[in-house]
């Protein structure tokens, strides 16, 4: 036997040192009274109706019968079952550019990175049972958070992702499609699904020929960008902070976003290009729910092999006592007629 809320068994040694406590100190009270007030020969007649033992039954009743409501809060568990879980969804793998271009403060009043961030965490909040992993690229790819429903592990990952995740910096998306498409199960059923966010500068690689590929496997790519098309100047991170990255001739490099590309990207891979506008944008949840709707629905079931509750028996026991202990009388019975007293 388990319990799903074994500290509640704590209580019962408390309850019954507890109740012990208050009537052993309730008779020596009563009893006090009772001699101060009728201390006469005739307090003797007065309390010769009342039966220790029924007084003492009717206590163990009380004591019982709370001891098992206790255990019925502590959730007994025996016996187990199967159950079949369904549930549905799609699988979606975020590709995040965290190049150092993605700094740079055209988003609103933010950079690009912190508004792809949070329009990706409005989207993982509007998801319900979809699958969804994370990859960050850069000059390189990584997974860094495999497929799952638990939403809240990518957002934990998805809030310190930045170029410091990436050791080897430029934008080469190539090889983070054709990486993420061998990161998605082959033998799932249903819809998978690849989103690129990125500002699509200076992406190395073919990333239109690997969308291309990957949609011929089922894969559909869709991308969403991020930053102005006047662009802004790309911060160097780290030490110096307040400076600019320059170019060979020492000249300060402006970053802006390549939406052509990007548009290319999703056309290849049969998806849809959006864009992400503004620190608090949106633009992804209202993407999902125009895409995903016409996708057909992963139904995934399982089944779960789970203990069975059995709380109802402890409960049922309590109440039993509980009321057997009210209508209890702890007053000795009535002598029949014709009983002879010795």
């Amino acid at each position: 036997m388990k319990w799903g809320a074994f500290p509640w068994l704590i209580l019962i040694p408390l309850v019954v040192v507890g109740l012990t406590a208050l009537w052993m100190w309730s008779r020596r009270r009563t009893r006090a009274i009772l001699q101060g007030t009728w201390n006469t020969p005739l307090l003797a007649r007065l309390t010769a109706s009342i039966d220790a033992r029924r007084r003492g039954l009717k206590q163990v009743f009380l004591a019982a019968g709370l001891c098992f409501l206790v255990a019925a809060l502590a959730r007994p568990q025996w016996g187990r079952r199967e159950i079949e879980l369904e549930r549905t969804g799609v699988d979606l793998v975020i590709a995040l550019d965290v190049s150092r271009s993605m700094l740079a403060n055209d988003a609103g009043r933010t950079n690009r990175l912190s508004a792809a961030t949070r329009a990706i965490q409005h989207l993982l909040e509007a998801s319900g049972g979809d699958r969804i992993g994370l990859v960050l690229f850069a000059g390189e790819a990584f997974v860094a958070a495999p497929l799952t429903r638990d939403h809240t592990a990518v957002e934990r990952v998805l809030s310190s992702a930045g170029p410091w995740s990436i050791s080897r910096q430029g934008s080469d998306l190539g090889a983070a499609i054709k990486q993420i498409s061998a990161g998605f199960e082959r033998a799932a059923q249903g819809p998978r699904t690849l989103l690129v966010v990125s500002d699509g500068e200076q992406l190395q690689g073919d990333a239109v020929q690997a969308a291309h590929a990957v949609a011929r496997d089922g894969i559909r790519v869709h991308t969403a960008g991020v930053g102005s098309a006047f662009g802004a100047k790309v911060p160097v991170w780290g030490a110096y902070p307040s400076r600019s990255v320059r170019n060979a001739a020492g000249r300060e490099v402006v970053s802006r976003r390549d939406e052509s590309r990007l548009q290319s990207i999703a056309s290849a891979g049969g998806g849809r290009y959006t864009r992400i506008d503004g620190e608090d944008s949106h633009a992804l949840v209202q993407w999902f729910r125009e895409t995903g709707a016409n996708l057909p629905r992963i139904t995934e079931k399982r089944l779960v092999n789970e203990p069975q509750e059995q709380y109802q028996w402890p409960l049922a026991i309590a109440l039993a006592l509980i009321a057997g202990e009210w209508m209890f009388s702890e007053r000795k019975r009535p002598k029949t007629p014709g009983q002879v007293t010795t």
